[in-house]
């Protein structure tokens, strides 16, 4: 069976999601219109872990694939000391029965220096846009009602 690139294997996916917080703002990122899932919705910078690429990376391999995520998709550098129970605002499962994947989902909080530039964002393109919001403009932007509540959940969690 070949292992699915986006996922540790066929049965089984981490995905961690993060919420870079600066001042009173945090960022989101827009899907593209020909993503696999939500296209076009507003997300939070991360993704799903991959295998560990040697035997040395085998303590906390997470911290490596968020810090990852977080540096492809944004172009921010954060330290993997960000990604330990302190910083976890968010730890849930989910069984997806027509495809028979288990996968564990992970929300972590991320505050970022005070004199980061919110205009150096880079995003990859998996991305078309991105903004820097507050948590009461929330509302206002399509996540993709219930498929994407989990991520509006995790940045309530993260910011209050």
């Amino acid at each position: 069976m070949k292992k699915n690139d986006h996922q540790l294997t066929n049965d089984v996916k981490l995905l961690q999601k993060v919420v870079l917080i600066h001042g009173d703002k945090f960022l989101i990122l827009q899907r593209q219109e020909n993503a696999f899932s939500r296209p076009l919705a507003w997300d939070l910078p991360g993704g799903n872990a991959e295998w560990p690429e040697t035997l040395e990376d085998k303590e906390n391999p997470h911290q490596n694939n968020v810090t990852r995520e977080v540096f492809e998709e944004t172009g921010i550098e954060v330290s993997d000391d960000f990604f330990t129970t302190e910083n976890l605002v968010e730890f849930r499962t989910f069984f997806e029965a027509k495809d028979q994947v288990f996968s564990v989902i992970t929300g972590w909080k991320v505050k970022l220096n005070d004199d980061f530039d919110e205009e150096k964002v880079k995003i990859s393109s998996e991305h078309i846009n991105f903004d820097w919001i507050t948590l009461d403009m929330l509302d206002d932007y399509n996540f993709d009602g219930f498929k994407g509540e989990f991520i509006k959940e995790i940045i309530r969690k993260s910011i209050l």
